[in-house]
């Protein structure tokens, strides 16, 4: 049976953990239930940092996400921390942490966007719930199948789950590009703040941003249609046969004829009377039909793309510029 992925970010990995534990007891099983969640202290990660603070910070994230492992003991098999590049320590489990371990520094970045796209989720969808774990939060995501999910998504749509729509607005209002690229080298950051890197010799590339849009399914609402029994009172009018017995006497003067005249007699009528026999009978007046009508709509979705130019300064003087030889 195909299965289903249930993705949902949290702030506070307190909520995370409470959703993964009624997952278990809906029935999913662990196998299929996995939970990484970053330090609430790398939400300033990206902010310059000298190297003398890197070991004191990183002792820092350490500590704290330890004292969410010890907390966490018994949610999830393999719970434990891990270094991921570009996410810094984080605490994970599950399928998702399995294809993480082990990864090289170089791929572990595009891993996590690679292992949510191959469970079903957008590229775009992929890349904001890896900013959010970068940014401190804790992602749950549930691989079930059809019977178990829309019980999934209830449990992960309560209050603390992070409504993605506004906080991608809000992430695109501090800067945010919509691509997470994990953390940068102190290096990188230090020619950042100085402007650019000058180098000798090298080359600079021209990038262009390409908009690509994806779709994914937002669960918008919900119909329930339930039957159940009443009662209410029925009468109907019936025509019932009633008979009665009656005895009369007369006087009467008449001769008697034959030799049984003096002989004791009985005689006898029975009393018939009808009663109403109720019977009642099922039938079926009405239907009711639940399902679901599918329709298109176009939507145009508009962002900003960015690209590099170059502008080239040149301060030699015509004679000292290299002349174009074109080819014969």
């Amino acid at each position: 049976m195909t299965k289903r992925t249930i993705t949902a970010l949290f702030d506070d990995y307190a909520d995370a953990a409470d959703a993964v534990s009624q997952l278990k007891e809906a029935g999913i099983p662990e196998a299929d239930i996995s939970l990484v969640g970053g330090d609430a202290r790398s939400r300033t990660s990206s902010s310059a940092a000298t190297n003398d603070d890197d070991d004191d910070n990183d002792a820092g994230k350490g500590a704290a996400i330890g004292g969410a492992i010890g907390g966490g003991a018994g949610l999830l098999a393999g719970l434990g921390m891990l270094a991921i590049p570009g996410l810094g320590p984080v605490v994970a489990a599950g399928w998702l942490a399995s294809t993480l371990v082990g990864m090289t520094a170089g791929a572990a970045t595009g891993g996590i966007i690679g292992a949510l796209t191959d469970a079903g989720l957008s590229e775009k969808d992929a890349h904001a719930y890896a900013e959010g774990i970068r940014r401190g939060g804790t992602l749950v995501t549930a691989r079930v199948e059809e019977p178990l999910a829309d019980r999934a998504i209830d449990i992960l749509d309560v209050e603390g789950t992070v409504n993605m729509n506004e906080r991608e607005a809000s992430w695109r209002n501090e800067g945010w590009g919509g691509q997470f690229g994990g953390g940068m080298p102190s290096a990188g950051r230090a020619d950042m703040e100085s402007g650019r890197a000058v180098k000798q010799e090298g080359t600079i590339p021209v990038v262009e941003e390409e908009l690509k849009v994806g779709k994914r399914a937002m669960d918008t609402g919900r119909v329930r249609v339930h039957s159940h029994v009443v009662e209410r009172p029925v009468e109907e009018q019936v025509s019932l046969r009633e008979e009665r017995v009656s005895v009369d006497r007369r006087p009467v003067n008449r001769p008697i004829s034959g030799t049984d005249a003096m002989q004791d007699r009985v005689i006898e009528a029975q009393e018939l009377t009808e009663e109403p026999v109720v019977q009642k009978e099922a039938r079926v007046k009405e239907e009711v039909q639940l399902r679901k009508n599918v329709g298109k709509r176009t939507e145009t979705v508009r962002d900003n793309v960015r690209h590099t130019e170059v502008e080239v300064e040149d301060s030699r003087t015509e004679n000292q510029r290299p002349k174009r030889v074109k080819g014969a």
